[in-house]
């Protein structure tokens, strides 16, 4: 499930030096075919299939088919049975919307088996639709009091609690100098736990611990919601008083988050949680790049972390895949931040060093049911949590 062998590649490099001197935007594609002629061939069907999605003999020799069609601009040997195919598009055809843009990255190509999207390049002009991360990695450091070193962040669970003990677990966490405290994911609009009188209650519990401690951990309001809810929400859990917000782009979509990203009247950062993205990225032969969904597509859209199955927990993703993504978060895109990647799915402290090892300082390491499981009281598990994390620097 590696994608490594692509991103470490010459085509990868030449490609992002390539695109600094070209007005169309490229995307590079794995596409599994037995010789050159074949991936050649199906090459070419995605250049038509993403852009004109007719037979090309009614544009060819126009200036639609030499220009909106896609344009295969490099096909090179990647191992036995595959190929990496780079096409390159016409800016003006995608115009404004993010919509169209990821449509005309992977649209109905998206379809046909054996052809994944690895990677996108666009030229700069294109970045002044995207804005990007509004805080990046500085910006979050500077929100949660962490100026080095990688940093814990824990998630308030299981569903089916209240409000109320939801905002108990804040309160502790917080006692305990966590410094960032999110919502479970399934933490939505449930009768027993509803939106609004849960953030309430987790903005209080953290005012209550800072009058305490005197120390400030940032609360992170799952928003994740039908269609335009999902802006509702993240606006009411601004004026409520959440630290920022998370969502679920694979259920919201991207376009809603980087609406939302661009928004100056909304200035939270904004959190990206994996959950239905598994058929999207999980298999070698079809989907997008873990590379490219978790790390470019989170950053265009202007996430500012990423939240992502590490290896070693309860999830498949290999080590060599985890790199991929951390590249992602930070792989030159024009002027955009680099974003915080957060590992993980079951991860324990017993992990921290090697996860250490393998992400580096600039990582946010995401602990739910280990934290608490490790003992009785919260508030001590989180002072041992951080000592783990502070030994595993050493």
């Amino acid at each position: 499930m590696s994608d490594t062998p692509f991103f470490e590649s010459e085509l990868f490099a030449e490609l992002k030096e390539d695109l600094t001197q070209s007005s169309r935007f490229t995307a590079t594609y794995r596409i599994a075919a037995p010789d050159y002629e074949e991936a050649k061939k199906l090459a070419f069907g995605i250049c038509v299939e993403q852009t004109v999605e007719c037979p090309y003999e009614l544009v060819k020799g126009t200036p639609i088919g030499d220009t909106i069609v896609g344009q295969i601009e490099d096909l090179k040997k990647a191992e036995p049975g595959a190929y990496y195919a780079t096409i390159s598009y016409d800016p003006t055809a995608v115009g404004n919307e993010m919509a169209e843009l990821l449509n005309m990255l992977f649209g109905n190509t998206s379809l046909q088996p054996g052809i994944k999207l690895m990677s996108f390049d666009l030229p700069e002009a294109m970045y002044d639709n995207y804005p990007g991360p509004r805080f990046g990695r500085t910006g979050l450091r500077d929100l949660c009091g962490v100026p080095r070193g990688p940093i814990l962040m824990s998630a308030i669970k299981p569903l089916g609690r209240s409000p109320k003990e939801l905002g108990q677990m804040v309160y502790d966490l917080a006692m305990g100098g966590c410094p960032i405290i999110k919502d479970d994911h399934s933490l939505m609009n449930q009768d027993y736990a509803p939106f609004e009188e849960r953030v309430l209650q987790c903005v209080m519990a953290l005012a209550d611990a800072k009058e305490k401690t005197g120390k400030k951990s940032m609360y992170i309001a799952n928003c994740t919601a039908d269609g335009l809810q999902f802006l509702d929400r993240a606006y009411k859990a601004k004026e409520i008083g959440a630290d920022g917000i998370m969502a679920a782009p694979a259920i919201t979509g991207f376009t809603m988050i980087r609406d939302l990203a661009r928004d100056p009247d909304f200035n939270l950062p904004i959190f990206l949680h994996p959950c239905f993205s598994g058929p999207q990225v999980l298999s070698r032969e079809s989907g997008i790049s873990p590379f490219c969904y978790y790390g470019q597509l989170s950053r265009l859209a202007g996430a500012d972390a990423v939240i992502f199955t590490s290896f070693g927990g309860r999830f498949s993703f290999s080590r060599e895949t985890c790199t991929n993504i951390c590249e992602g978060t930070n792989e030159k895109m024009a002027y955009l931040r680099p974003i915080f990647p957060i590992p993980s799915g079951g991860m324990r402290w017993q992990l921290f060093k090697d996860m250490y090892k393998t992400y580096g300082a600039d990582t946010i390491f995401l602990v739910g049911g280990a934290l608490q499981t490790e003992g009785p009281n919260l508030t001590d598990n989180v002072k041992f949590f951080l000592e783990k994390l502070e030994e595993a620097q050493q």
